[in-house]
Parts: C-alpha cells; structure tokens; sequence
C-alpha cells in the first residue's frame, strides 16, 4: 500500500510524500498489544520540524507553527502500519497575517521522514501523475 500527502504553499508550491513498505514504513511495526508506538509523538515532531524548515527554507516569512500530531494507519486491515502525521501553520509569501495554511510532514515510526517532491504551482497536475 502506498500513502501520498499533498500539501499547497499557498500558490507558490506543492509538496508530495509518497511512500510505503518498500520505504521502511512498516518498520518498525506498533503491535496490538504494544500500549505505546515505538517513536514518541515528540520525537516525530522534532523530526518534521527540521523537515518543514528544509522545505520552507526559501520562504522565511513562512515560520512554520506546530499545529497537530495525529497517529494514522495506512489501512483499515490488520496488516495496515501507523505513522505520524504532524501538521504545521505557516504564513502566506506576502505575509500580511491575514491568512494562512497548513503543511502535512508524515514521520515513520523508524524516526524518518520520506523524501518529498516539490512542484511549483503551475505545474502541480504533475504531481498526480507521477
């Protein structure tokens, strides 16, 4: 099974993380009879914060806000596996405060984030077809 995130910077880019087994995402697994996952929701969101930074890195008006940290199953089954996905705020490239939007960074359970691709706006139909 594969997930794919999207995320808009408003009019400016598309982020897309794709990924699933075959990228370590079911490693390590968070068993039914585990009472805690195997990362810690902390530690999942240090991790997406050095990755939003990164993604954001051209923006610096953006300041990205932690907003949420939910867990997520890839599937309904049994054999589905859990990740994180941490939400962060952040600011229009015009930054006037009036507005703003929100940037999904999935975090494995091994402690990584997948790599993503980056679209601009115009060109953001690719990312459904890749």
């Amino acid at each position: 099974m594969m997930v794919k995130i999207y995320s808009y910077y408003f009019e400016e880019l598309l982020f897309k993380f794709a990924f699933g087994e075959e990228n370590g995402a079911d490693s390590p697994r968070w068993l039914d009879d585990e009472a805690f996952p195997p990362l810690s929701p902390r530690d999942a969101i240090k991790a997406s914060r050095v990755v939003v930074a990164t993604m954001l890195k051209a923006y610096p008006q953006a300041d990205p806000q932690f907003d949420s940290c939910a867990l997520k199953r890839s599937s309904e089954s049994q054999s589905g596996w859990w990740y994180y996905d941490i939400d962060w705020v952040v600011w229009p490239p015009e930054c006037d405060g009036s507005d703003r939007s929100t940037i999904n960074v999935p975090v494995l359970l091994n402690g990584q984030v997948p790599a993503f691709e980056v679209f601009s706006y115009q060109e953001r139909f690719k990312a459904w077809e890749s």
